[in-house]
């Protein structure tokens, strides 16, 4: 459910075209609650949209109906339905055509730094030496 919920909150940031919502005020939350009203006719509260988007706790269903409907949808249960996630499931094609990539972990890329600066030091002094 959070990730339906996450969704419909990128879908409706993706509608409004605005600016990263960690940067939203609350009178973009007022203005959020006016376009809500205008488009679906039902009144959302500026300050349950604002906690809405700011933490991960559960609306309420009619909530939810409320901004589905707000993104084109009939309803909540319309949005889940239609943004339903399944399981890929790998064939040996896939992961031939997919092979894993190679990660370095951060603990080699200190080190190759560190590395890399003592190297750098003990090429200076040789160089400074044979002058």
């Amino acid at each position: 459910m959070i990730r339906h919920i996450n969704d419909l909150k990128q879908q409706i940031e993706r509608i409004l075209h605005w600016e990263q919502p960690d940067h939203w005020r609350f009178c973009d939350f007022e203005l959020l609650s006016q376009l809500v009203f205008a488009r679906t006719h039902r009144r959302v509260d500026a300050r349950d949209l604002q906690t809405f988007w700011e933490s991960s706790v559960i609306p309420s269903k009619s909530f939810l109906n409320t901004l589905a409907y707000f993104a084109d949808y009939a309803d909540w249960d319309d949005f889940c339905a239609r943004n339903s996630y399944g399981v890929v499931e790998a064939d040996d094609e896939m992961e031939r055509l997919h092979a894993p990539y190679w990660k370095i972990s951060d603990r080699w890329v200190v080190i190759i730094c560190w590395l890399s600066i003592i190297a750098s030091i003990l090429v200076g002094i040789l160089l400074v030496w044979k002058q």
